[in-house]
């Protein structure tokens, strides 16, 4: 057998021991789907609500599927589309509604997985980029709204850190806060790495704010993922009611 032919074999052999006793996997590099568990805390008013919830996303379609255990049982469906479906166990009652404002595009897991971080999907969804500085490191952008947006929001900032976006905040008139969100507890999730740690400020008006921290655990992908809810399907028997739409948002 010629030489040259036997080193090459070796090193591919070598190469792939390595790859195994690692434990590397080659389809963890693309994400079909996955699933995780969220508790949501929300404070207002010296109030504090807790949600607990299994999230799952399957990329084909961009489909999120929310499964909300407790306080209430209930499942909330969205796509790429827009098309937002709230099914409540409890009276067999489903909310229907679409728009871009329910797309799953907005979500978390389309802005990483789809390698939209740059943006955080303001491209999308109508902003222009207006102007980038460097501040200790960090990466600071800003960006201005076009279109219907431009209303109710003066302009959007993403802080970037080490090439993750650790900071979204939107500002209305008169540069007053709407929300801001913090991302942190970053965690590797196939190829890339997503935050698992979410805080978030709504502010109702100068004074008075809603903080809800969102803490993801529990990963799972592809083939480890349980479809039973990814799959899920509203009741045929079930009762359309009419969108209470502070209730969604």
């Amino acid at each position: 057998m010629n030489k040259h032919f036997q080193i090459k074999h070796v090193i591919i052999a070598f190469v792939s021991i390595l790859i195994v006793n690692s434990g590397f996997n080659f389809r963890q590099q693309k994400i079909d789907k996955l699933s995780l568990d969220l508790i949501s805390r929300a404070l207002h008013n010296g109030k504090s609500v807790s949600i607990k919830s299994e999230v799952y996303y399957k990329s084909i379609g961009a489909t999120m599927v929310t499964h909300f255990t407790s306080p209430k049982e209930k499942v909330v469906i969205t796509n790429g589309n827009g098309e937002y479906k709230d099914y409540d166990f409890s009276n067999n009652t489903v909310t229907l509604m679409q728009g871009i404002d329910y797309s799953s595009k907005n979500s978390l897991f389309y802005n990483f997985l789809a390698g939209s971080t740059g943006d955080m999907g303001l491209k999308a969804s109508g902003f222009r980029l207006s102007d980038t500085k460097i501040e200790k490191k960090m990466v600071i952008t800003t960006w201005v709204p076009v279109g219907e947006n431009s209303a109710k929001i003066q302009k959007a900032e993403i802080v970037h850190e080490n090439y993750l976006p650790i900071y979204v905040a939107f500002y209305g008139q008169n540069n007053q806060p709407l929300q801001k969100s913090f991302y942190s507890n970053y965690q590797q999730v196939g190829s890339v790495k997503m935050p698992f740690t979410i805080t978030e400020f709504e502010y109702m008006s100068p004074t008075d704010s809603i903080i809800t921290k969102r803490v993801y655990s529990n990963l799972k992908i592809n083939a480890q993922v349980d479809e039973k809810f990814l799959d899920f399907k509203i009741p045929s028997s079930a009762k359309v009611v009419v969108p209470n739409n502070q209730k969604i948002k």
